[in-house]
């Protein structure tokens, strides 16, 4: 879950969040993070989404992936595994060493560094083939134009014609009273409820309330697919597609994600 530092708008860097009660980093604390594995049943998660994603990646000859929001590391590590060679990053302290258990555990050596994302500078790491920011994470930039200098990151980050992969919260059906949480592809985990707090045209809440009743808040910027799209589009990047819940064809008032891709320029 990465996000930007606070820094002056001089030459328009961006200023990071609107809502200072919603930082990013605040909101993952280490006992919320203990338990997110926990949330999102690996196993679970894995048969639901299948291999979206190394298909997605294969199809297009994609060898070098840079995970930006690895979280725990679920799909750096699925992808890995499945020959890609990761480089793995995150904003939060606890999910960067949450992450690094997983993928040691595991018998994999990946390098997962902690950065935010205009930390991830191509002069130090290089270009990649594909620029993954999953898990809503781009959702944690409340400001238009601080999106936009995100996404022109990930843009530099890309080789020519390289890969973006951004999926978010289907807002549309939030906003629109439709929020559901199905279990079969995200937070797949018995033990956890996902529902609503405050929800507005500016702020979503999520509250996760685990069986023993432990209870933790996220507080997210709740951007329209559409909009996010057009944002996409603005910062670089060409021929978008979607998909809801892993299907280019779906009901946009009926899935749980939505996952964006597009072509650098």
């Amino acid at each position: 879950m990465s996000y930007i530092r606070r820094e002056g708008r001089k030459g328009h860097v961006p200023v990071g969040n609107r809502f200072g009660a919603a930082d990013y980093a605040t909101q993952y604390t280490r006992d919320f993070v203990s338990r997110w594995d926990e949330l999102i049943d690996w196993d679970k998660r894995a048969a639901g989404e299948g291999s979206f994603f190394a298909d997605l990646l294969s199809k297009l000859g994609v060898k070098t992936v840079i995970d930006v929001s690895t979280g725990s590391g679920f799909h750096a590590v699925q992808l890995q595994k499945a020959g890609f060679n990761v480089l793995a990053c995150d904003g939060s302290p606890t999910m960067v060493e949450r992450a690094r258990i997983n993928a040691k555990s595991r018998g994999l050596d990946i390098p997962i560094l902690q950065r935010d994302w205009l930390e991830l500078e191509p002069r130090r790491l290089g270009t990649f083939d594909a620029v993954l920011c999953l898990g809503s994470s781009l959702c944690h930039v409340f400001d238009k134009h601080d999106r936009y200098w995100v996404l022109r990151r990930f843009r530099q980050l890309l080789k020519p014609c390289g890969l973006l992969v951004v999926d978010q919260r289907n807002f549309h059906a939030i906003r629109a009273g439709r929020f559901k949480s199905s279990g079969r592809y995200y937070y797949c985990g018995r033990n956890a409820e996902v529902s609503l707090g405050q929800v507005s045209d500016q702020l979503c809440e999520f509250i996760y309330t685990f069986s023993d009743g432990a209870c933790y808040r996220l507080q997210v910027y709740p951007i329209l697919p559409e909009e996010l799209k057009d944002e996409i589009s603005d910062a670089g990047f060409f021929r978008p597609q979607s998909f809801g819940d892993f299907r280019h064809i779906y009901d946009p008032l009926d899935c749980d994600f939505i996952i964006h891709t597009a072509i650098a320029k």
